[in-house]
């Protein structure tokens, strides 16, 4: 989606949306858009505390507790953010209620609610922390929006290790708990990984990208991870399922 940007990076601050100084379309995007990345933050960590108590392995076990109190820190970040702009953490996320039925959301709200074991925790971490890391990396980190932007650099120093993290586990489960096993949870995973990103072209992605809080549209953020991911499966000797074309992908 190639498009002229109205707001160039790190160039609005809070005082600019709440005084009214941008369009106003401008803060009810962005309102959205930090609402779905705060619940996201919020479900991922959900997800790791719920698995504490069934992980066996003690490396997975200290990488979770690890993760959780980063990614609990994370979503205080967001959520900071919204508070500056006028919105509570309880407003956020009933905002997120419809889209929490969603596929883009598929991933993390099956993290939440569903305790994991060993091969589960590997699988979302190849779900969400890779996932997450692309998009805040090439979407959030130079936003027009400077808190934004400056919590988005933030999270990205901390979670820098994440996707070595996930390539080595992917490489250990293969080794753990034999290939075919390791193939059939990511069937049942990378479906829900890919359509994290969301739907390709909608208008709420074009504003996002029109107001400089987005830089790529969904899908080709969706290509940048399936090809990072094949490299780390190539590694592991594990094969990348035949997805469905389009949006909500499935397994072919």
């Amino acid at each position: 989606m190639t498009q002229r940007c109205q707001y160039p990076p790190g160039s609005i601050e809070a005082a600019d949306v709440t005084h009214d100084r941008i369009d106003p379309h401008y803060g009810k995007t962005l309102k959205r858009l930090l609402a779905a990345h705060a619940i996201a933050e919020k479900l991922t960590a959900i997800g790791y505390e719920r698995s504490l108590g069934k992980l066996t392995d003690a490396v997975l076990r200290y990488r979770a507790e690890k993760n959780l109190g980063e990614e609990r820190k994370h979503a205080q970040l967001i959520y900071r953010a919204l508070a500056q702009i006028g919105v509570s953490q309880d407003a956020a996320d009933r905002s997120m209620t419809p889209a929490m039925s969603a596929p883009s959301f598929a991933a993390p709200v099956r993290f939440a609610r569903h305790a994991v074991d060993d091969l589960e925790l590997v699988m979302a971490s190849v779900s969400l922390d890779m996932t997450g890391l692309i998009m805040i990396g090439i979407n959030y980190r130079e936003s027009s929006y400077a808190p934004h932007a400056r919590a988005a650099e933030m999270i990205l120093g901390e979670e820098e290790d994440h996707e070595m993290f996930a390539a080595t586990e992917l490489r250990d489960a293969a080794t753990r708990f034999g290939c075919k096993r390791v193939n059939a949870a990511l069937c049942e995973w990378l479906p829900r990984a890919i359509n994290f990103f969301g739907p390709p072209g909608t208008g709420f992605t074009y504003d996002c990208i029109r107001f400089g809080l987005k830089a790529r549209d969904n899908e080709e953020l969706g290509e940048i991870y399936l090809s990072l991911l094949e490299r780390r499966l190539d590694q592991a000797g594990l094969q990348m399922p035949r997805l469905t074309a389009g949006y909500p992908y499935a397994i072919a």
